[in-house]
């Protein structure tokens, strides 16, 4: 980490004020900005290892608690439902309606999902892409759709993936890397996977040609 990003960390520690400038500048990946988080104490809790995209949407964060290795893509996560302040006015009523949402250890949250009021989630479970979360997702479930409902357990996905991967002819790289990316293996790595997927063709080259 740079200097100045050290320095947008510490603002943005400091005050929420300054999360866009810290975004905008210091394009902190999903690691930084979960210890920016933690550190600034906006969750009830969180554990290690977390990763938390810079522009997940994540609202009412006092009702909020991770686990260990927590990780979340472009989601949203709500502790309350919006639609109270229509509801009061339209009836003259002062209602509340709020809720926890916990997030157990390893639990990974995919893109476009959405994670509502009064829910756990995990451990060892997955949400997947474009899901709406609306009730509690068991230990080791792999959910997805609308509303989200289990696919599968988390056990047989990890054997699946064990089984795919052991077909890769770049498998020997994955097993060099220190951890999710590698810079000085990424270029091969990059053109094994165009290679394999696409042939051994140069990029761009037509069906005509």
């Amino acid at each position: 980490m740079s200097m100045l990003d050290a320095l947008l960390q510490r603002l943005a520690v400091r005050s929420a004020r300054f999360e866009g400038l810290y975004r905008r500048l210091g394009r902190p990946d999903g690691r930084e900005w979960a210890e920016m988080l933690r550190r600034r104490g906006d969750f009830h809790a969180m554990g290690a290892d977390c990763w938390i995209d810079p522009h997940a949407l994540i609202v009412d964060r006092a009702y909020i608690r991770f686990g260990s290795n927590v990780r979340l893509a472009t989601c949203a996560i709500f502790g309350h439902d919006g639609a109270m302040n229509m509801i009061n006015r339209a009836y003259g009523l002062r209602l509340d309606s709020v809720g926890k949402v916990d997030i157990r250890d390893n639990v990974y949250i995919a893109y476009g999902a959405i994670v509502l009021p009064g829910v756990t989630i995990g451990p060892n479970a997955i949400v997947s892409a474009g899901s709406v979360v609306r009730s509690d997702v068991a230990e080791g479930d792999v959910v997805a759709g609308v509303p989200a409902k289990r696919m599968g357990r988390l056990e047989m996905s990890v054997a699946m993936l064990k089984a795919k991967n052991e077909r890769y002819p770049w498998r020997h790289l994955i097993e060099q890397r220190a951890g999710g990316l590698d810079a000085a293996i990424e270029p091969e790595l990059v053109r094994m996977r165009v290679e394999y997927f696409f042939g051994s063709r140069a990029r761009g080259a037509s069906d005509s040609e």
